[in-house]
């Protein structure tokens, strides 16, 4: 059970030989293999040279700043992909995406999914008078019921390997629809697990001292939820997230369950706050520490 297939949104692909075996093999009764475990990581708001890993021929000034050797072991260890398409570089754009397989022109998901029913694009309004006139996009993203109000509703990756034997986990960030809504719940996208993920875009803080809450006079709450024992600590929260990942993949490992993982950190999306672990490194590199 300790054999972990790591990839990203090229399994969902393969999700349907992974699940269902050969139809040769079902057909002739002969036992199909054991499932893989699956672990799908998602870094938000990454640049593709904000790693010590180049995702070019050769390193770039910015890959030789950072410290990442777990991303070196990784690539080194599997398969690296230099290029890539985006469709929609936004938050809950992408994340619909890899959940349901779908490219955002066909969900209507194209934007960033704030509040229930309110379009995000009127906080940054475009200068001058609109030369263009929105669609009716689906501003309050997935949903696991038809029938809600501007929302996406479909197969969803979680939920297909649920009812295939998985015990399905999400960790960090989820955002795939606005708080308050149906599919802000991991839990109604499949999910069996749900470690902090929420309808929020991005942490209320970092800091365990903060309790990865919010400012009181916030206009909008973004506090992550289900992390109360390291309230007051100084645990930074891609460390809380990454002790409780490990401990859902231990538990299912004990109970001898294929799982998958979502793991998906809220960093490095604002608010811009350090891990005081790594201050020194980047000290010594000559950049400044504001």
């Amino acid at each position: 059970m300790r054999r972990i297939l790591i990839s990203a949104l090229l399994v969902i692909g393969s999700i349907g030989a992974i699940v269902h075996g050969s139809t040769a093999q079902r057909q002739s009764g002969q036992p199909l293999p054991p499932l893989p475990n699956i672990v799908v990581i998602i870094a938000d708001d990454l640049g593709w040279q904000d790693t010590a890993l180049p995702l070019t021929d050769r390193p770039t000034a910015l890959n030789q700043r950072f410290r990442t050797p777990n991303l070196l072991r990784l690539a080194a260890e599997g398969v690296k992909f230099t290029d890539a398409y985006a469709a929609a570089p936004l938050c809950t754009p992408t994340r619909v995406a890899e959940l349901t397989g779908r490219m955002p022109a066909q969900t209507r998901v194209t934007h960033i999914a704030w509040l229930q029913d309110q379009d995000y694009t009127v906080l940054y309004p475009p200068p001058g008078p609109p030369v263009l006139i929105s669609p009716a996009w689906n501003l309050n993203g997935l949903s696991p019921q038809s029938g809600f109000a501007r929302t996406y509703s479909g197969p969803v990756l979680p939920e297909i390997l649920r009812r295939a034997g998985y015990r399905t986990i999400h960790v960090g960030k989820a955002h795939w629809a606005p708080p308050g809504t149906p599919g802000a719940d991991p839990h109604a996208m499949g999910f069996d697990i749900n470690i902090g993920g929420s309808g929020a875009g991005e942490p209320g803080s970092y800091l365990g001292q903060r309790n990865y809450q919010s400012p009181p006079r916030a206009t909008v709450k973004m506090d992550v939820p289900g992390l109360e024992q390291y309230h007051g600590t100084d645990t930074f929260l891609t460390e809380a997230l990454t002790i409780e990942a490990n401990k859902a993949i231990d538990a299912a490992v004990t109970d001898n369950k294929p799982f998958f993982l979502h793991l998906a950190h809220f960093a490095v999306h604002t608010p811009i706050q350090a891990d005081e672990r790594f201050l020194s490194h980047y000290a010594s590199s000559g950049l400044s520490p504001v």
